[in-house]
């Protein structure tokens, strides 16, 4: 090492910058840069200009940010360094205060919570965990800890850069966390932490966005575009502060500027950001614009968590080059940890800290690293970069003993420590954390920084927040990002006001002009009872859209970018338009057709008051959404409040009819306020006639004095021939006309008002995302124990032995395509992804994939491994010289790079579950597990075997580097003929790729071909491929062939084509990729793709293949199988797994469970022991309306789970598991006997309480059609989650079909009031009317009616008749019920049905002899929703890609 770099005091001069970069680069030539000179600086100097053009095109000095946009200067160079010293200078001049913070931090220890404390939770430790519900307040709780780090020390000076290192697991993340401030998931932190001498309480509270964590997935919305996405960031961020005469549009645009031209994103500003399941940028770019994300927050303290992973070499460099300027020229703090880095990244860090099981095994400058440990006798292997032969240095199997240190080398974590604090750079490490808490002391950094950050708030931005625009300024960025968001949702919002319209229609035509009579003013009701509902259902998808952005959100409350109660104050502020939309399309549909009160003012009343009930609603669900955190449980219990709320509106059961235990609800319901101002706005000063069949008693030939007959409508007054809407009203519904505005619509809004600040304030103190660690779950007494120092030896002894004897396992298998064209449909025209592209993988060869990011590596291997589903491809592929056959995907290992896992499973289940299915038949079972467990051994995942893979979005299960392992080791369990792996190496640390790497080598030796997508080899890792096939931008090919011994083979070629000479030292394949131009900005000099058309290797290879393609079998009769095993074997297989999914999911099965049980405990007490008096006769067809709402929940409830099991289908079916049947009949059976239990329960809880018939027979008869229905129910559910893609778009139709289904059952709308054409064939086929009629003629047909004094419709007869003198001609033209007393001469009291037969038969024409038919017809409903079922999941078993 050269002495003169081992302290470079750190001048706070800008000028210092350009040395402190240039230093470390070239001096130790790791780079292949063109002709590297080793010692001098020059080439630096040169490589530094370099990026200086290469950065950017445009120069700030002369063009404002609008001339940018017009291209006025493209022309000239943009120069990152004077780019940033410029806006450095500008800002001093301006009188902008610094924000110059340094981290300190002593004996920090972390702990969390120990393997043991977590098991995997199933159904029955569920309900235990229910019973015993002290443990809930940590009484008789035992939980161990574990430590994660242990007693560190050190420091960060601002304009410093630390990088940290280590192992998977040693504690790299963990420390981040802390330092940013991030502590949610760890249970002790002790030591202390200071940012410049502030304490992390006082820094949490007030500066929470100054110090930032960025985690190493990303998080964005995906319909964004790229700069919609920085765009919001920085009007969150805009300082107060600016340059003179500088708004806050110009800052914007400048940054945004700055920021695409310094990580090559430029290109990508209109693209949309895209994630895992919708298209947009690659995951490079992705990466890239989270750090952008980051770099708009200007905050002083920044630690990145990974964040090159995904890049490829050069564009990795790029962006640490990047951070390097930014924590000069701004004076920054960067800490950031990185995989696999190179030796020039390294060199541009000033200090390196290396962890290994939370021990500090070395902390000090970068340049005396690699030294340090030479001295304790490591050896490092000349073309192995510094970092990773740090990080090796933790692998006993890696690292390398120099001859003669054998017995004095450090050998455990502890080990290594001890003989860290006995050197001389601890020493100076210390002395210099000494001088420098004492400079601290002194010039109190943290005053200036306080300044600073009160400078940068804008006008009205309260100072103690931690915010720098104003909560207004917020809420119009938020609101601007929210309509981005809802606009671009086409889907969503063709579906939303599709099912509006439909809706609205068909409602309206149900009760089609809604005469003035009696029975019209029941059908008013329901009509508007109706409208409510709907509206009310629409707002439930409300909840499934909060949840969806739950991580980006909680990303940003940690950026101090909002407050979270402004990110709900702009939902509502976007709800309003859509909900005027929505409103007003629903009442135009349905308004004039049902013929309601036509006169402006009702018309608007009635639109206002629905609008806020919308609003109101969407309030309501999102309140839940806000202080749970899963969508079951939000789901749950928002489903069992609108239960109680649509049984007490008023509607279902009278106010008179209450039970005074539970009528309180109804004086706290905001839905019987909304449905009282909708009835009292129609029916207030309507009057409606008597005349005609059924609205009078009595009524036929010879009664036609009104002073003997009376309406059968409630508050009618004998002798008049109408009825007043207000006298309705009071009578029948309790409801006081004068009543609409005030109480009524003030109390809608109050509720709106009260659910909007709710939320907001939830949303502000709730904290439901715990964030951080993953936690793994174990089986019960599954859990690692901590080895000891024998066992750890003979772990690796035993794997040692594993990986020496893989011997020739593969039959040899040549894999080759030809003339490869690949294209997907677009706008403009195909668009070309890939161009012409041949290669050929041989047995033994180990073929590596690369080209820059973008270039269609991807596309490639989806294409070649037969997994596209869009678009049109073109080409020859041959396998052992055949035509590809149908058991091509089964025979072929495609590692993708999402890794998707069922997460309720273990690791074991998970690889057994590969290997039974895919090996062949006649493998025995014994051989099969005894070959997982080698595959476990070999990746070290034995310790993880018993853990269940979890979810990493929900914090639980195992890391996402264990996850790739698993994707990884779940294809080697096939024992696959051929290997294609798309970067098994992104996400992994240098150590676990190199396992990764060294073991697909050894599976090439053993005659596996392979081909491999890899995105930054070190130089270590590259020299186990022996071929490359090189793409370039815009999907072409530019090398395939051999690498070469020291790659010279490749070298040469490039070299011999007018490429740059390579140097000895530099890393092959960062070489090719700086000659092919990958990186942010991509410049390369000649167009490689025409000079390999062109040159002798590819008409050696076009030969080759052509040859191949002459002798190919083109239609090869040997036999072969789609799948390994047979379609028991697959169903047993995976309904045993779908089984366990169910068990290990508690929060499904218990919160359906307990909501179910909350539906028939409310619906038993509202309709205690009901009589036999007619009201109480249609009370009970209405008890029968709350198991529909029970039908609902569990259809909402069974789409998300259903959706989330196809996702894993998908991704096995593709890789030939299983077929689609065993999949479809396994998610059928499943359900099966929990729903026997659940309607058991049901049935406890609710037959009995509500006092319906006990006899046996009817007991039993509930019992099976409600199992019934509730199979048709959730298999219905089933159905539309098969037909829709998203939850969004499920539960949007969800509610249609719902409401159609309660709309034309019978019960709202009697059949003889429904318009014919709705009664002749809807009504028919139409499962609830079976349903209802079944339970109603099971329930009502033995009954007798005894009417009550309320229920009489009291008349007098004509002078000297009795009543049963006068009523015997209104009997014998068929009238029903009877008159209680025939011998009266005063008053007739008349009661309407004489027996529950009597009244259904008027009512609703249904009859007793269709009882056990009704049944049948459900079960053939269930069976025809089965048979669709099946449909869908064959024509949907491919997911687009």
């Amino acid at each position: 090492m050269d002495p003169e770099k081992t302290e470079v005091p750190h001048t706070h001069d800008d000028r210092a910058s350009a040395e402190t970069i240039l230093e470390p680069i070239g001096t130790k030539g790791s780079f292949g840069e063109p002709d590297a000179n080793q010692v001098d600086i020059d080439a630096a100097v040169d490589e530094y200009q370099d990026l200086k053009r290469e950065l950017s095109r445009i120069s700030r000095k002369s063009t404002h940010a609008s001339k940018v946009e017009e291209g006025a200067a493209a022309q000239e160079e943009f120069n990152l360094d004077d780019f940033l010293n410029g806006m450095q200078s500008d800002a001093e001049q301006a009188g902008h205060k610094p924000k110059h913070l340094g981290l300190i931090w002593k004996d920090l220890t972390v702990k969390g919570l120990g393997a043991g404390a977590h098991v995997v939770p199933t159904v029955a430790s569920g309900f235990a965990n229910v019973l015993q519900f002290w443990k809930f307040f940590g009484i008789g709780t035992n939980t161990s800890k574990k430590t994660i780090l242990r007693g560190l020390n050190g420091f960060c000076k601002d304009g410093e850069m630390l990088l940290v290192l280590g192992r998977p697991g040693a504690g790299c993340t963990s420390l981040l966390k802390v330092l940013a401030n991030v502590r949610g998931s760890y249970t002790d932190i002790d030591g202390e932490v200071s940012y410049g001498g502030i304490d992390p309480k006082t820094f949490a509270k007030f500066y929470r966005g100054q110090v930032i964590y960025n985690e190493e997935e990303d998080q964005h919305y995906p319909t964004l575009t790229t700069r919609q996405t920085l765009q919001f960031a920085l009007r969150c961020k805009t300082p107060g502060a600016r340059l003179p005469d500088e708004t806050k549009k110009d800052f914007v645009e400048k940054i945004i500027y700055l920021l695409g031209n310094m990580l090559g994103l430029t290109k990508q500003m209109n693209t949309w950001v895209g994630n895992a399941f919708v298209r947009g940028l690659s995951g490079g770019e992705r990466k890239r614009l989270s750090i952008a994300e980051v770099m708009t927050t200007q905050s002083s303290i920044n630690c990145w968590d990974c964040s090159t992973r995904g890049l490829d070499a050069a564009s990795a460099l790029d962006y640490v080059r990047s951070l390097r300027i930014m924590t000069d020229v701004f004076k920054k703090t960067t800490v950031a940890t990185l995989y696999q880095a190179s030796n020039n990244i390294f060199s541009l860090f000033d200090k390196v800290l290396l962890l290994d099981e939370g021990y500090t095994i070395y902390f000090g400058p970068v340049t005396e690293a690699k030294a340090y440990f030479e001295d304790l006798g490591f050896y490092c292997p000349p073309r192995k970069s510094i970092p990773d032969f740090l990080t090796g240095l933790c692998n006993p199997l890696e690292r390398e003993i120099q001859p003669g240190f054998e017995n004095s080398a450090p050998q455990h974590a502890s080990d290594f420590q001890e003989a860290y604090h006995k050197s001389e750079i601890y020493q100076r490490m210390m002395a210099e954390l000494q001088a420098y808490e004492q400079r601290v002391s002194q010039e109190k950094p943290g005053d200036l920084f306080k300044e600073a950050v009160i400078d940068e708030h804008q006008k009205r931005a309260p100072n103690r927040a931690p915010y720098t625009s104003s909560f207004w300024q917020q809420v119009i960025a938020l609101t601007i990002r929210q309509y981005h968001l809802l606009i671009k949702d086409y889907p969503a919002l063709i579906s939303r006001y599709g099912t509006i319209l439909i809706q609205g229609l068909i409602t309206a035509s149900c009760f089609f002009n809604i005469p003035l009579t009696g029975i019209g003013a029941f059908s008013r009701g329901g009509a508007l009872f109706f409208a409510l509902l709907f509206n009310s259902f629409i707002s439930q998808t409300e909840l499934v859209n909060f949840l969806m952005g739950r991580p980006v959100l909680s990303k940003q409350k940690h950026f101090a970018m909002f407050q979270p109660s402004a990110f709900y104050i702009a939902q509502v502020i976007l709800d309003v338009p859509y909900a005027v939309v929505q409103v007003l399309l629903f009442e135009i549909c349905s308004y004039f057709m049902m013929g309601l009160n036509l006169t402006a003012g009702r018309f608007f009343t009635f639109f206002i008051t629905l609008f806020f009930i919308n609003m109101m609603m969407n309030g309501l669900f999102r309140f839940f959404g806000a202080i749970t955190s899963s969508f079951f449980l939000a789901t749950q219990i928002s489903g069992v409040v609108l239960i109680s709320l649509v049984t007490y509106t008023g509607y279902v059961i009278p106010y008179n009819s209450m039970h005074p235990w539970l009528f309180w609800i109804y004086w706290i319901n905001p839905l019987a306020y909304g449905y009282k101002a909708l009835l009292i706005n129609e029916m207030k000063g309507q009057v409606y006639s008597c005349d005609g069949i059924g609205n009078a008693v009595p009524f036929g030939p010879g009664y036609d004095d009104w002073t003997h007959m009376v309406c059968t409508m409630k508050g009618g007054t004998p002798g008049e021939n109408f009825v007043r809407g207000d006298d309705y009203l009071r009578t029948a519904l309790n409801y006081e006309p004068n009543h609409l505005w005030a109480p009524d619509f003030v109390a809608v809004v109050g509720f709106f008002l009260l659910f909007t600040f709710g939320t907001a304030a939830a949303m502000e103190w709730i904290n439901t995302d715990k964030g951080g660690a993953l936690t793994k779950l174990y089986l019960p007494g599954k859990a690692p124990k901590v080895r000891t120092a024998e066992e750890e030896d003979e772990r690796r002894r035993k794997q040692a032995d594993i990986t020496k004897n893989m011997g020739n396992i593969a039959t040899g298998t040549t894999f080759s395509w030809h003339h490869i064209h690949y294209e997907v449909p677009f706008k403009g025209g195909p668009l070309h992804l890939l161009n012409d592209i041949s290669g050929i993988v041989k047995p033994g060869h180990l073929t590596a994939l690369m080209g820059s990011s973008g270039a269609g590596k991807t596309t490639l291997l989806d294409v070649l491994a037969k997994r596209k589903t869009i678009g049109k491809v073109d080409g020859r592929v041959y396998l052992n010289n055949e035509a590809l056959m149908s058991d091509f995907e089964r025979i072929t290992g495609y590692c993708e790079q999402m890794d998707i896992h069922q997460p309720a499973v273990t690791v074991r289940e998970a690889m057994r579950f590969s290997a039974y299915l895919r090996q062949d038949a006649d493998v025995p079972k014994a051989e099969k597990d005894a070959y997982v467990e080698q595959i476990l051994l070999l990746l070290e995942m034995e310790d993880i075997a018993d853990a269940q893979i979890g979810d990493v979005n929900h914090g639980i299960g195992i890391s996402v580097e264990e996850r790739k392992r698993l994707t990884i080791g779940m294809e080697l369990v096939a024992k696959p003929k051929l290997l294609f792996l798309d970067e098994p190496t992104s996400g992994l640390d240098a150590q676990s790729s190199y396992n990764i790497v060294r073991f697909i080598r050894k599976l090439a030796d053993a005659g596996w071909p392979v081909l491999c997508t890899i995105h930054q080899p070190s130089a270590i890792l590259f020299e186990h491929f022996d071929h490359l096939l090189l793409l370039v931008r815009g999907g072409r090919t530019a090398y395939h062939g051999e690498i070469g011994k020291d790659a010279r083979t490749m070298i040469e070629y490039f070299e011999s084509n007018g490429g740059p000479k390579c140097s000895p030292e530099a890393n092959p394949a960062e070489y090719i990729l700086e000659v092919v131009g990958a990186g942010t900005a991509g410049k390369a000099t000649r167009d490689w793709a025409d000079i390999w058309a062109g040159s002798p290797e590819a008409q050696a290879l076009e030969n080759e293949l052509e040859e191949i393609h002459q002798h190919a079998e083109k239609n090869p009769t040997r036999k072969s199988l789609t799948y390994a095993t047979g379609f028991a074997f697959q169903f047993m297989l995976v309904f045993k797994r779908m089984t366990l999914a169910y068990w290990r999911s508690p929060d499904y099965n218990i919160g359906r469970f307990i909501t179910l049980m909350f539906t028939a405990l409310i619906n038993g007490f509202t309709y205690w022991k009901m009589s036999y008096t007619s009201s109480d006769m249609q009370n009970r067809l209405f008890v029968l309306l709350s198991t529909f709402i029970m039908a609902n929940i569990l259809i909402i409830l069974a789409q998300p789970k259903f959706m989330t099991e196809r996702l894993y289908f998908r991704r096995e079916y593709a890789s030939r598991f299983y077929g689609w049947m065993p999949f479809a009949f396994s998610a059928i059976l499943v359900e099966i006997p929990y729903i026997l239990f659940l309607c058991a329960f049901f049935q406890a809880g609710f037959y009995w309480t509500a006092g319906l018939v006990n006899t046996p027979e009817a007991c039993g008869y509930f019992y099976i059609i409600l199992v019934f229905f509730v199979f048709w129910a959730v298999t219905l559910g089933f159905v539309i989650a098969g037909a829709s893609e998203s939850p969004l778009m499920a539960s949007v139709i969800n509610p249609v079909i719902i409401s159609m289904l309660i709309l034309f059952a019978g019960l709202m709308q009697t059949p003889d009031a429904m318009p014919h054409f709705w009664s002749s064939w809807m009504y028919w086929v139409d499962p609830f009317h079976y349903y209802i009629e079944g339970l109603a003629v099971n329930e009502l047909a033995d009954l007798p009616v005894i009417c009550n004094d309320a229920d009489f419709v009291k008349f007098t007869p004509p002078a000297g008749q009795t009543c049963g003198e006068y009523t015997a001609n209104f009997f014998s033209y068929g009238a029903t019920g009877y008159i209680e007393d025939t011998n009266a001469t005063d008053v007739c009291n008349y009661c309407s049905y004489s027996s529950g037969k009597e009244y259904y038969t008027t009512m609703y024409h249904w009859s007793a002899d269709n009882k056990w038919r009704n049944l049948g017809i459900l079960i053939c409903y269930f069976a025809f929703n089965v048979m669709v079922f099946l449909a869908l999941c064959f024509w949907k078993r491919k997911g687009r890609r």
